[in-house]
């Protein structure tokens, strides 16, 4: 064996470098909503301006997420992550430096070369492992965009007050340079990625029927998601009595026990893949909806260990669900075009988190009471059963 092939990275070497970069990219991807009342502050903006401001970074991966897919198929990973983890950290660093406009001009640039980490990144992994492990692999992989994001809040909003908003985002832009660095150095065998070009432009992901409904699942999942991070702390403030202090750390265990479902959906699917992973997601679907009418259900004059439990079990499955997800959508699209097929249902399930706040706050500014959020996230989750159900396993 050759001191070349010694030093390349095994499966979980790669694992590691990739998990790396996400958790750098997810720095500023999570990081930028927590300086909301930093910027909106210092720039004297409206609440709307300041939101839109901040959005940019998201705004961008709706247009980026598909084209990094392809780049990935076509160019290569590695390549392709590595190159937009460190635009991205550029643009950042340079759109700190200019007024409103161009700040949020460099910031949707920025979420574009952004988009790569998930379908290159999702790539990188599913090549290095074989089937029975791409369920942890890939729920491993993305325990990267919560833990970036727990980094995140508790570094950005503190280098704010001390030094201002900008100095934060030059912080954060130096963080995903620097864990983009080890994927830059690692050698990773990439043998197995020989005419993935010509078989990639031959067949129509598109066109798949599982690839194509699991798009849809995700929509709809990811919408519980978000419904947890943007209103379940408003509600257990406003009908519990809690602070927002104490209800943002519920919010908080939700997303540590949403890293935990990561990868122990991934994990069991794995366990149980003679019998396929359709079965899980199922489980995951209905655990969902379970966690939604417990919401619904519990009084909220309940202890707070109890609003704990059940802030973890929603946690579990409307946070978790992204790694038996993406496993599903990598292996029905196949190694050729796993980075277009991610790519293509990233694009719609960032539409649905760009959508769902404001819709679900409408439900709840008509009802007039936020629980009445968790109601209606209750059909959603039942809806989401009916593409599940469709999914034919091959």
């Amino acid at each position: 064996m050759s001191v070349r092939a010694e030093r390349r990275a095994g499966p979980w070497g790669v694992l590691g470098v990739a998990l790396a970069a996400q958790v750098g990219i997810s720095v500023i991807d999570q990081g930028i909503p927590t300086l909301t009342g930093f910027v909106k502050a210092d720039l004297g903006l409206s609440a709307a301006t300041a939101g839109l401001a901040v959005s940019a970074f998201a705004f961008g991966k709706i247009f980026g997420s598909y084209a990094a897919g392809v780049a990935a198929d076509r160019l290569g990973e590695r390549r392709v992550l590595v190159f937009g983890g460190l635009a991205t950290a550029a643009l950042v660093a340079v759109a700190v430096t200019m007024p409103i406009a161009g700040l949020f001009l460099l910031l949707v640039l920025a979420g574009v070369a952004g988009a790569a980490s998930t379908p290159a990144g999702g790539r990188l992994v599913l090549l290095a492992f074989p089937r029975n492990r791409h369920g942890l692999a890939l729920g491993i992989r993305q325990t990267g965009i919560p833990i970036g994001g727990l980094a995140a809040a508790a570094l950005l909003p503190w280098v704010a007050h001390a030094a201002g908003w900008r100095w934060s985002l030059v912080v954060a832009a130096s963080v995903t340079a620097a864990l983009v660095v080890p994927l830059a150095l690692a050698r990773i065998d990439r043998d197995r990625e020989l005419g993935v070009a010509a078989a990639a432009s031959s067949r129509s992901f598109v066109r798949d029927r599982n690839v194509r409904l699991l798009t849809l699942w995700g929509c709809l999942v990811v919408s519980g998601q978000y419904a947890v991070l943007a209103f379940l702390a408003l509600d257990l403030h406003r009908s519990a009595g809690l602070t927002l202090a104490a209800a943002s750390l519920l919010v908080a265990l939700a997303n540590a026990s949403g890293i935990v479902g990561r990868v122990a959906w991934g994990a069991l699917s794995d366990r149980a893949l003679a019998r396929g992973r359709k079965p899980l997601l199922l489980v995951l679907t209905g655990a969902g909806l379970a966690g939604s009418m417990l919401l619904l259900a519990t009084p909220r004059s309940a202890p707070t260990v109890v609003l704990a439990v059940v802030a973890a079990l929603v946690g579990v499955a409307l946070i978790g669900y992204q790694g038996l997800w993406v496993t599903m959508v990598a292996e029905a699209a196949g190694p050729d075009r796993v980075g277009a097929a991610t790519g293509f249902a990233i694009t719609f399930v960032t539409m649905s988190i760009a959508l769902s706040p404001p819709l679900y706050g409408a439900v709840a500014d008509a009802a007039g009471t936020y629980r009445a959020i968790w109601a209606a996230l209750a059909g959603v989750l039942a809806l989401a059963f009916v593409p599940a159900a469709l999914i034919r396993e091959r």
